[in-house]
């Protein structure tokens, strides 16, 4: 089992979208599915357990020989990625992996496990109810959060899985939620570095892996995430214009 501090990329995204004492998501932590993909091909990437290539498609194969991850989630999204017949793009894997079955659940239940959330349910609406996930222990949560805080306030090179919290959080709003506006705000040029892929130290995370292969994967999984969001919010507002044409369609009948 691993331990209370030594977190997969997910379960760290899911730790900052969730509220501590209610457990359930934050608001305006609707995209946080599309960072929690993200961070698993990411973190397959950095454990050198799958390839991305370069460029606009961005590419992704699973590597041969390759050890199986502990981890149930990761090791279910690498087995989607070997039984794929064709490469498919990281920007697919992230809508992908988004989607795993029970995808926060699952994640919840592992961080229960080592006890540093609690499983529970949340009335709603005073009718229905929904698992909640509230904090037991905050200190692997507050350690995410300095970790954050350190990156975006300091100037040097970051840990590439750091580097990879930073983008996604910063892409789906988590960044602001838990660092605040003020602080990402007037660090809006150094975030943008760091998503840029400009700010990667070598080593770390991504130990035996090539400093070149975690640039291109780390840039790649951010810019898959960002137009993941573009992809869903283009289809939020497809879905709202559809459904003003048929109130306003409605109305021309009834007149």
């Amino acid at each position: 089992m691993r331990s209370r501090t030594d977190l997969h990329l997910h379960e760290q995204i899911l730790l900052l979208a969730l509220r501590d004492r209610k457990g359930t998501p934050e608001s305006g932590s609707g995209y946080a599915r599309l960072a929690m993909g993200g961070a698993i091909v990411a973190e397959l990437a950095l454990g050198g357990r799958i390839s991305v290539e370069e460029g606009k498609r961005a590419r992704v194969e699973a590597v041969g020989g390759a050890d199986e991850p502990g981890d149930e989630i990761l090791a279910e999204a690498l087995a989607l990625v070997r039984d794929r017949d064709r490469p498919q793009s990281a920007a697919e894997w992230v809508q992908a992996f988004s989607r795993l079955k029970r995808l926060r659940e699952r994640a919840a239940l592992g961080l229960c496990r080592r006890g540093i959330l609690r499983s529970t349910e949340a009335k709603v609406l005073l009718v229905f109810n929904r698992k909640a996930y509230p904090t037991v222990d905050p200190g692997p949560e507050n350690e995410l959060v300095a970790r954050l805080r350190e990156a975006v306030a300091g100037d040097g090179d970051v840990d590439p899985a750091v580097g990879v919290l930073v983008s996604m959080a910063y892409a789906t709003d988590l960044l602001e939620i838990n660092l605040g506006r003020k602080l990402v705000r007037a660090r809006t040029r150094r975030v943008k570095d760091i998503v840029a892929g400009g700010r990667l130290a070598a080593g770390g995370h991504a130990a035996g892996v090539s400093r070149e292969a975690v640039r291109s994967a780390v840039k790649a999984v951010q810019a898959a995430v960002i137009d993941a969001v573009v992809a869903t919010l283009d289809e939020e507002v497809e879905r709202t214009l559809e459904d003003l044409r048929r109130l306003r369609g409605r109305r021309l009948l009834r007149g």
